[in-house]
């Protein structure tokens, strides 16, 4: 009779089996994934001189915190890849220390289904040399790949052939300052500003303005574009830093620029600067072999935001698992 009666008892616990193991989505829904592209909003009810995000607007903007605190932006490039900057990463800095926090919107009022992820590699470019400097550019690796949903999704890589023009209207995210020497206030909620892109050249001319520099000493480098106005008044902050700058084109969101220096904020001849993507595209594929370029296919996943994360209604169905199977296997072995 033990072979029929263990029989049983596996077929009744199939179900809780199926959710434990994942065969369903977080929520208990079965899982149906949607095909889509990168740098696609699934779902939104759409910083200086900025304005509250809507709640998954940009959906590939992480936050990157050093010992439990944000210190930088940084965008999703894919399930488990993020681009920032450099400066980021400062040299004294201890990996460990970091952790990315992906489908936030509220800092200080998270998300039911935002993750907060350790880093498991970092890639920060040989050739940075300082605050202003080339190569304001790191790669990070999650400790695991993570499951697209509506409020979690990566953005496109632009290729080195794209050429966005001057002029093109784009918008920076981020939980930076509002302004110079001030602090994003309470819940801390996601800011957006929408800034024209200024070429590298008409941006250097900028820059060179009321310093006596000589105009052939570069200020912005070919791997540099800039965002923002001559009169100022819109601007990333600082804390926006290794932040998204996106710019739509055929229909999805590709990071153009990582948010990297300026002078102060917001000061008129002064846009941000932002380390211009696709100048490094072969050093990103050198570290990230199989990263993609352009609109790359996708599947993200329903789940319900109201609901709480499905971490701990996965572990009471382990102990409910391991319980009915110790109790079963003692009453079949007496």
């Amino acid at each position: 009779m033990r072979t029929p009666l263990f029989s049983l008892f596996c077929l009744s616990m199939l179900p809780l089996l199926q959710g434990v193991l994942g065969n369903e989505a977080p929520n208990g829904e079965k899982e149906n994934g949607t095909q889509s592209v990168c740098g696609q909003v699934v779902s939104q009810n759409r910083i200086v001189g900025g304005e509250d995000a809507s709640r998954n607007a940009w959906p590939w903007q992480v936050s990157l915190q050093y010992k439990g605190k944000h210190a930088c932006g940084a965008t999703l490039i894919s399930a488990e890849w993020i681009v920032t900057a450099a400066h980021c990463f400062p040299r004294k800095a201890v990996i460990s220390d970091y952790q990315a926090n992906l489908g936030n919107y509220q800092l200080l009022s998270p998300e039911p289904n935002a993750l907060w992820l350790k880093l498991s590699q970092v890639f920060v470019h040989m050739g940075y040399a300082g605050d202003g400097t080339s190569g304001d550019i790191a790669l990070a690796r999650l400790e695991r790949p993570v499951r697209f949903t509506q409020s979690i999704l990566p953005a496109c890589l632009p290729d080195a052939k794209v050429r966005i023009p001057g002029g093109t209207l784009c918008w920076v995210t981020g939980w930076g300052a509002p302004q110079y020497g001030a602090s994003l206030e309470a819940p801390k909620t996601l800011q957006q500003v929408q800034l024209p892109l200024i070429d590298t050249m008409p941006c250097d001319n900028m820059y060179h303005i009321g310093t006596g520099i000589s105009p052939s000493t570069r200020e912005i480098q070919d791997d540099m574009i800039c965002a923002g106005y001559v009169e100022g008044e819109k601007d990333a902050c600082l804390g926006d830093s290794g932040g998204p700058l996106v710019c739509l084109e055929e229909g999805s969101w590709f990071v153009i620029g990582i948010v990297s220096w300026g002078d102060m904020c917001a000061i008129p001849n002064r846009p941000g600067v932002y380390t211009r993507v696709s100048f490094y595209q072969d050093w990103i594929r050198t570290h990230v072999p199989n990263v993609r370029f352009g609109l790359v296919n996708i599947t993200y996943y329903k789940v319900n935001s109201s609901a709480p994360t499905s971490r701990l209604v996965h572990e009471d169905s382990w102990i409910l698992l391991l319980l009915t199977f110790s109790f079963l296997t003692g009453a079949l072995l007496t």
